[in-house]
């Protein structure tokens, strides 16, 4: 058997993650630390400079056994998040993150000429950086590694319309072309060139590896699920949430996000909550004032709680598009306690994606099947209380950290020249199906149309707040 070893790096907004798999899609190394900024005042920067320090001290944790038989390291990552290096490769100041706000204020005129919501968020901050910036690229945060890796300034993506937050006829309608440049696309499974000999000596690895080039987390996380099939619907849940349905059918939703998959005569239909996982730490390190709460405090909570929370912390992205929406807690008693709200957190969560689930099948989607992956993936709680309030299966893979896992299915494909299709289908595995409760998805259905009829009757009030 083969003992070549491939190495994946995924930037994401609260983490940064190392990992590196065997030829079978067998993790054989974790790493990960938490790598973040401070929401301020609309204002999410973060110097890119600290996801590299993160990476690098990943690779030290390894043993040399294992540097040494790395032959590839494949990157993806968090988005759409704008990193801006010079033409010679240096940093332009910080990295300007999806979670920052400044500029969102052309959102609308921006979608009203036909631009996708998604990067429609992107242009708003361009529209914003055009008076402070020079001429300068525009990469991802998986880019900027590879950049520190290779010292070449690429875009590493499928070459599809949505899988980059900007493209050359967006940039040319706001009049950005002239100051932002999008560097060459490599597309995913080709190899951008191997390490450069500095980035091998920091890394401890050999001179002779080759850089892959992967595509964002979104899309990584489909691959490491095995979400390629119709019907298949892939639940990214970390700091913010991603649902992304493989169809066959082109169906578009107002709200919603459709571009074409990456595999032919398929469509990716998506939709991305703003702070999902991030509303669970915030209410457990800000209101419970505690940074662990066991699960056993957890289950003996009633369930529905019976209150209301509308999880949209920092405004909300599908299906409204909206920075002016806020968090709410509805239905508050004097039974209530920080584990019952903890827990109200999590069904305002799935109601939020019930929401667009049900957008979803009501402008025909078919959605059979549906793969849940992230940090939330790992709590079973989490994972009952998605199944009962969907009323349908949720199905858990072997490896929660599915972007990981996708590089490496990427990576194994470029070295083995075999279809990554067919091998995520034989290496993805489903370690546990939660299936809904009858009884409490009949409960959570009438708490589900009050939480639809607070965003209606309040929309206005959000305005004025």
């Amino acid at each position: 058997m083969s003992s070549e070893l491939f190495a994946t790096i995924d930037v994401g907004t609260t983490n940064v993650k190392v990992a590196v798999f065997d030829l079978n899609g067998e993790k054989v190394f974790d790493f990960q630390q938490r790598c973040t900024e401070r929401l301020k005042d609309d204002i999410h920067e973060i110097d890119p400079n600290r996801w590299w320090k993160v990476v690098v001290q990943g690779f030290h944790t390894m043993e040399d056994d294992t540097r040494k038989k790395i032959v590839s390291i494949c990157v993806t990552g968090q988005g759409p998040t704008t990193v801006m290096v010079k033409e010679d490769g240096k940093l332009f100041g910080k990295a300007i993150t999806w979670l920052d706000k400044r500029g969102y204020e052309h959102i609308g005129s921006i979608i009203k000429k036909g631009i996708d919501e998604q990067i429609a968020t992107v242009i708003s901050h361009l529209i914003f950086l055009k008076e402070i910036s020079q001429r300068v690229y525009l990469l991802q945060p998986s880019d900027y590694i590879i950049l520190k890796l290779t010292g070449l300034i690429v875009n590493a993506t499928f070459p599809f319309e949505g899988y980059l937050p900007w493209n050359c006829e967006a940039l040319e309608t706001f009049d950005l072309h002239k100051t932002f440049l999008i560097p060459q696309l490599i597309p995913t499974g080709n190899s951008i060139g191997k390490i450069k000999p500095e980035a091998a000596h920091t890394l401890k690895v050999d001179e002779q590896i080759e850089i892959i080039s992967g595509a964002p987390d979104f899309a990584m996380a489909l691959v490491g699920t095995g979400t390629l099939e119709d019907g298949m619907l892939c639940d990214r849940g970390g700091t913010s949430q991603g649902l992304t349905l493989c169809s066959k059918e082109k169906i578009v939703c107002l709200g919603l996000m459709t571009t074409p998959f990456f595999i032919k005569d398929y469509w990716k239909i998506s939709a991305v909550m703003t702070t999902t996982g991030k509303a669970y730490e915030w209410f457990s390190q800000n209101v419970a004032r505690t940074r662990l709460i066991e699960l056993s405090q957890l289950i003996t909570v009633k369930r529905p709680t019976g209150v209301i929370f509308l999880p949209h912390l920092n405004g909300e992205r599908s299906p409204y598009w909206n920075k002016n929406l806020r968090g709410v807690f509805f239905g508050l008693s004097l039974e209530d306690d920080y584990r019952s709200l903890l827990v109200s957190v999590i069904e305002g969560v799935a109601y939020a994606m019930r929401n667009i689930l049900q957008l979803m099948e009501s402008h025909g989607c078919k959605i059979e099947r549906i793969r849940a992956t992230g940090g939330q993936a790992m709590n079973n709680l989490w994972n009952q209380i998605k199944a009962d309030v969907l009323g349908k299966e949720i199905e858990i893979p072997q490896i929660f950290d599915s972007e990981l896992l996708g590089c490496a299915i990427i990576s194994i494909c470029a070295f083995t020249k075999e279809d990554f299709k067919s091998l995520s289908k034989k290496i993805v595995r489903i370690s546990k199906i939660f299936s809904p409760s009858a009884q409490r998805h009949t409960l959570y259905e009438r708490f589900f149309e009050v939480y639809r009829s607070l965003h209606e009757r309040n929309m206005d009030l959000f305005e004025k707040l």
